[in-house]
Formats: C-alpha cells, sequence, structure tokens
C-alpha cells in the first residue's frame, strides 16, 4: 500500500546518524537516478535572509515565465511550505510519494530529517518539470545537504554572523569560508555586502579558486505602505518584505536573475518588478497593526530587527515577547533589542532545546523591564495589554511563533 502523508512525515522525523560530509546524500541522490540534474539550481546560504532571498528569486523566475521550484527551511507553519513549485506546496499525496521513494532509495543507511527532505524536494522538482530549482543552504554551505553533486546556474551568499558556532566556527572567517563552499561548481556568484572579516575571507577563497563572485550594494529604501516596504530600482519602486535587511536581500535576489541572461536565459525587467511579491511567515509579519512576528535568534538579526522596528514605528510604544533556544546567543539578542522595549515578557513552550522562561527573564531583567509568565498564552496576553495602543514584538526563534499566532487567532476569534 502506498504511503499516507502521516507514514511519511514519521520516517522523515525518525532518528538517524548524522554524518560529516555529503557522501550519503550522494548516494542517495544516485539511486534516485539524479533528478537535480534535469533543472537549472541556484544556491543560496548565509546566516539571515537566506529564505527571503530564495523567495525573490524564486518569484522572479516564476515571473519570466519558469517552472520553478524552492527548497528552503525551518517550516514555520506547515512542512510542506518548504517545497513550493511557482509559490504552491506540495500536496500531502506528493510528498507521501516523494518520501517513500526516498526511503526505498535509501535502504538501510537512513538519511537524517534534512537529508531526507532534501532528497525529496529534488526529486519533486524533476517529478514536476521544473526547469530552475532554487535551494535554500540548512545551516553552511560545503558540507549542507543541499550542496548535492552538479553544475549550478548561481549561488549566493547572504549576509554572514555568528551563528552555529558549535558545528562552522566561532570566527566570521570560519563561518564564511564554511558558506563559501556553495561557489563550487557554480556559473555565477554573487554576495551581499559582508562585514570586513567576512569580505576578506570570501574574497580570499574566491581568488584562490579562479571564481568571480560580485558583491551586491543594498536597495534604497523608500518608506513603507501596510505591511509592505518600499524600495527604489531602475528609478520604480518596489514593493518588498519589511524590514531593512530586505533592502539586501532584494538586491541580491535582482542581481542572480539579471545575471542568468548572460547565460541565455530571458529575465525581463517587468519579471523583477511583478517578482518581488513574496510574503513569507514572520519575517517583521504585523497583524492587525500591533503583533509584529520575526524570527530573529542571533545578534545580527536582531540588530537588524531593532533598527527596523525604530524606523517603522518612531515614537510608539513597544513590548517584548521573547523566547529563545540555549544554544544561541540569547544575551546577544536581548541587549540588541530590549534597548528600545518599554517591556518584556518571557515563557515556556514545549521544545527540548528552549532555555527556561524563568533563566531568560533573571536576563531581560538587567536590561528591561521583564516578567516571566510560564504560559504562552498568557504571556501574549500580558504583552498585548501592556502595549495599548503599541505594538508587541514576538521573536527569538521561529518555533514558537507558530503557536504565537494560533493564540493571537482565539484570542481575536479570527482566521489569520
Amino acid at each position: 500500500m502506498a504511503w499516507t502523508y502521516s507514514r511519511a512525515v514519521e520516517y522523515a522525523e525518525g532518528k538517524a546518524v548524522s554524518l560529516p560530509g555529503l557522501q550519503r546524500i550522494n548516494a542517495l541522490m544516485k539511486a534516485l537516478g539524479d533528478p537535480q540534474d534535469r533543472y537549472l539550481r541556484v544556491h543560496v546560504a548565509g546566516t539571515n535572509g537566506k529564505g527571503s532571498v530564495s523567495a525573490y528569486i524564486a518569484g522572479i523566475l516564476t515571473a519570466a515565465g519558469y517552472k520553478t521550484g524552492r527548497f528552503s527551511s525551518p517550516a514555520v507553519i506547515d512542512r510542506k511550505e518548504c517545497i513550493t513549485v511557482d509559490g504552491e506546496q506540495i500536496s500531502e499525496l506528493e510528498y507521501a510519494y516523494c518520501m517513500e521513494r526516498v526511503a526505498a532509495a535509501s535502504g538501510e543507511d537512513r538519511p537524517t530529517s534534512f537529508e531526507a527532505e532534501t532528497a525529496a524536494a529534488l526529486l519533486y522538482f524533476a517529478y514536476k518539470g521544473c526547469r530552475f530549482a532554487v535551494l535554500e543552504a540548512g545551516m553552511g554551505g560545503a558540507q549542507d545537504a543541499t550542496n548535492v553533486h552538479g553544475k549550478k546556474a548561481a549561488a549566493a551568499i547572504t549576509s554572514v554572523g555568528l551563528d552555529h558556532t558549535e558545528f562552522l566556527g566561532d570566527t566570521l572567517q570560519k563561518i564564511t569560508l564554511a558558506k563559501a563552499g556553495i561557489f563550487d561548481g557554480a556559473e555565477q556568484c554573487y554576495s551581499a555586502l559582508q562585514e570586513k572579516e567576512s569580505k576578506s575571507a570570501l574574497r580570499a577563497y574566491c581568488a584562490e579558486r579562479g571564481i568571480k563572485c560580485a558583491f551586491v550594494p543594498p536597495l534604497k529604501g523608500a518608506g513603507y505602505s501596510g505591511n509592505r516596504q518600499l524600495a527604489v530600482y531602475g528609478g520604480r519602486t518596489l514593493s518588498i518584505m519589511p524590514g531593512i535587511s530586505q533592502l539586501a536581500n532584494a538586491a541580491l535576489a535582482i542581481e542572480v536573475c539579471k545575471g542568468l541572461n548572460s547565460q541565455g536565459y530571458c529575465i525581463p525587467e517587468g519579471a523583477i518588478y511583478g517578482g518581488l511579491g513574496a510574503a513569507l511567515p514572520c519575517r517583521q509579519e504585523l497583524i492587525d497593526g500591533k503583533l509584529l512576528l520575526d524570527g530573529a535568534h542571533n545578534p545580527q538579526a536582531a540588530k537588524e530587527l531593532a533598527a527596523s522596528v525604530e524606523e517603522r514605528f518612531p515614537g510608539v510604544k513597544k513590548v517584548a515577547l521573547v523566547g529563545v533556544f540555549a544554544d544561541k546567543d540569547y544575551n546577544g539578542v536581548l541587549q540588541a533589542t530590549l534597548g528600545a522595549a518599554d517591556k518584556a515578557f518571557t515563557f515556556d513552550w514545549d521544545n527540548k532545546r528552549a532555555l527556561s522562561g524563568k533563566k531568560l527573564q533573571e536576563c531581560a531583567s538587567k536590561l528591561c523591564d521583564t516578567k516571566y509568565i510560564p504560559n504562552i498564552k498568557d504571556a501574549l496576553t500580558a504583552a498585548l495589554e501592556a502595549a495599548g495602543d503599541g505594538i508587541v514584538m514576538a521573536y527569538g526563534s521561529f518555533s514558537h511563533l507558530k503557536i504565537i499566532k494560533s493564540e493571537y487567532e482565539k484570542l481575536t476569534k479570527r482566521s489569520l
């Protein structure tokens, strides 16, 4: 009997031994017939902004008339959102079909959850007849499962910061070099403007291998309109996702797509203007003008969140609702954001990696008036009351934002 969706999810979430290197994912893809060779790949890595850049690139390519797949992680609301074609999520039936084939090809050498979903996505894009597939690296670059063998049409690196230091290294140089591995085998390479240490490391990596890398400056911001940010490109105004970092993300995506023209593909200006409408969940997503959801979970992303909120909501009361993982630099996240907050609330949620809300409150209290309320629903209610006509900033991890969004829906008794 064919697998059901629940059976496929169970397999994807099953325990597997994590092995260094790409040997297992490459062997798995070979057993599946190397479906990733049947379309053109655009690979995106970086610390922050990978999902946004991937979504922008995929949107532009779709607007240009190319059937385009996109694989991203982590899921925020629904795991199927990680695998899309022309913006439409994979169905439960298709997910089950692809995951069953991955399991059969894997045999006894069971892949990790990320390897399994990467393989399923690569298989799905071939099954759907995609011309392009945009792949977002999970954590690193060179050793990431998305970096399977084969050529790429283009590769891009978003802003690099200190995150996953236990795996990628404890300096910007080490982390940058880990991510720069996606440039190998790419026809064209691009990078957002980087911190001095990262830029030097990236330039050295490219020079040693004869790789040409274009460093792309951000677009110029032109204010906000509702839940969208305005930016200037080519003398015209674009509508992109909100947040200062999106100016760099959109610029990087545009240059990647423009570069494909030199390879013989047709990406007209109209596709650029019409393809940047992506609206990913919980990227400075504003609900009802009072609840702002953002996945900022490292100091670099937290600084950008704080700066964006100050620019977007000057003089407005701001209340923080924050939860973090214990293995993250939560002190750096707090220091970057709580200076602009009038009050903060911490909470607990069901995740084995979560830092206890009580401990987070103890750290946050040194920077801002902070209250610990164990129940996430009660903490949200208290934060909304404290904010009054201001806004509540919910951030620190993507993993609890789904819960907060759901609880807000229940409080307001409407569907979001």
